[in-house]
């Protein structure tokens, strides 16, 4: 598990909102609603992953890093 994350980005105020996040090691995580089931179907995931829809506007703050 990560350490305590530092919120990079988050387009919106509410506490459910797609955020980009990093931790104390340079690591970057992205919070984001989930893929329906039927979308999942045309991406292989492992173990323990997921794939998450982000505003675009994220990708902007990532890019600054």
């Amino acid at each position: 598990m990560p350490e305590k994350l530092e919120i990079i980005a988050k387009p919106c105020g509410s506490a459910t909102c797609p955020t980009l996040y990093k931790d104390g090691q340079g690591r970057l995580f992205l919070q984001g609603n989930q893929l329906n089931v039927t979308d999942k179907q045309d991406v292989a995931l492992g173990d323990g992953e997921a794939v998450v829809e982000i505003d675009a506007s994220l990708l902007d703050a990532l890019r600054a890093l």
